[in-house]
């Protein structure tokens, strides 16, 4: 399983991009507008300039922002359940230790300094990751493990979080990039009627669309 001990199983920066928002677009046709506050992944294709965002959490204590830009991807996690106070969170430069500046900036961002970090993982390249890994448990074995690019992931978080069978052929297409058609949407959710909803949500994300 990848974490910070092996980040073998992390996809290239190119794949993970496309896999990060067909997580967010799946939310999107799974769950209705109204209920979008429990949706788990957001996808921000505007976050900062020329740069993306892609955002994580369980619902409960594990957090993880994944940021994508010119220079390179950087994913920042946390389980704020692990350190009962702040101070013995470990060090923001134990962590970033090696990573180039341009990435580093991203690490300074609010919505990092307000999540905190138990472990963040970097590429310059988009195919080499690095970490430095802490002694001790870190989140990243559960964070990492949603986001390593194979279409049976979406399946099994459908299993979980909407207690539904997700067709792996069409969560195939989500992880893929492909456009969602009617028909795509309607493998997903065929109790979901509201098109226009759909459409307007994949447009804030930016994810291709053909309804």
């Amino acid at each position: 399983m990848i974490s910070t001990k092996d980040l073998s199983g992390l996809p290239n920066a190119e794949r993970l991009k496309n896999f990060c928002k067909g997580l967010a677009a799946l939310d999107i046709i799974m769950l209705e507008e109204e209920w979008s506050f429990i949706r788990h992944y957001t996808y921000n294709p505007a976050w900062r300039k020329g740069k993306e965002a892609f955002f994580a959490t369980d619902g409960s204590d594990r957090s993880m922002i994944v940021m994508f830009a010119p220079e390179g991807c950087v994913i920042n996690g946390v389980d704020s359940e692990l350190y009962d106070w702040e101070e013995k969170l470990p060090r923001v430069e134990d962590l970033t230790d090696g990573m180039p500046s341009a990435l580093q900036k991203l690490m300074g961002s609010r919505e990092v300094k307000k999540m905190k970090s138990t472990f963040c993982v970097w590429t310059e390249d988009g195919s080499t990751w690095h970490c430095n890994p802490i002694d001790g448990e870190d989140a990243s074995k559960d964070l990492l493990s949603t986001i390593d690019g194979n279409p049976q992931t979406y399946v099994e978080y459908g299993k979980w979080f909407y207690h539904a069978d997700l067709p792996l052929e069409a969560v195939r297409q989500l992880a893929d990039g492909v456009p969602v058609t009617k028909e795509l949407a309607a493998a997903l959710n065929p109790t979901r009627s509201e098109r226009e909803e759909i459409k307007a949500g994949l447009d804030k994300i930016g994810y291709p669309k053909d309804l």
